[in-house]
């Protein structure tokens, strides 16, 4: 069976309705919750902001947030025709991304490739520094959903290469090796 894409439930695995938490999945393996995933503007819109991704996700190497946004947005356009935005903030920071200038400059470029609006990068109030926030709204509209579903294939496409829980480079777990004595530090 051949990886397609993330699938997304409300809780429970039942079908996703509006307003409820969102449990996204690579078949049957649990990647991220997003809870609350409230309405905005009179039920037209949706806030995306609150992602958790398992632990599974934050000791891939590869950055996984991008392509469950993507699907996200793709799974509401075309489910959900009364939203017409969604609304995000990212604010998570993610290692493997490198430092947080580099990070937020990643996502911001992301975001613009799919035709988001407003999209702002600010530090993140109460952290270190180098950590930010990168904000927008993503509108639907056929341009829009045109660039969405281009930029979500080339996502799909990479991660189609090397599906999560698949056996890890060895990359990876220097990488778990390095984040484990960076926390253990911190700790202390």
């Amino acid at each position: 069976m051949h990886f397609r894409k993330l699938r997304i439930t409300g809780p429970g695995a039942q079908p996703y309705a509006l307003d409820q938490p969102m449990f996204v999945y690579d078949r049957n393996l649990l990647l991220a919750t997003l809870e609350p995933v409230p309405l905005l503007n009179s039920g037209t819109e949706i806030h995306v902001e609150a992602f958790n991704p398992t632990h599974l996700v934050r000791q891939d190497y590869r950055h996984v947030g991008r392509l469950i946004f993507l699907e996200i947005c793709a799974f509401i356009s075309e489910r959900f025709p009364q939203i017409q935005a969604i609304n995000f903030a990212f604010s998570r920071r993610v290692d493997v991304l490198g430092g947080g200038e580099q990070q937020a400059m990643e996502r911001a470029e992301s975001m613009e490739r799919i035709g988001a609006i407003n999209v702002r990068i600010r530090p993140k109030p109460n952290a270190l520094p180098g950590h930010f926030v990168v904000s927008g709204v993503w509108a639907y509209s056929e341009q829009n959903l045109a660039a969405l579903k281009l930029v979500l294939e080339e996502e799909r496409a990479l991660y189609r290469k090397r599906p999560i829980g698949s056996s890890t480079p060895e990359r990876s777990k220097v990488l778990g090796a390095i984040r484990q004595w960076v926390t253990g530090r911190e700790a202390a």
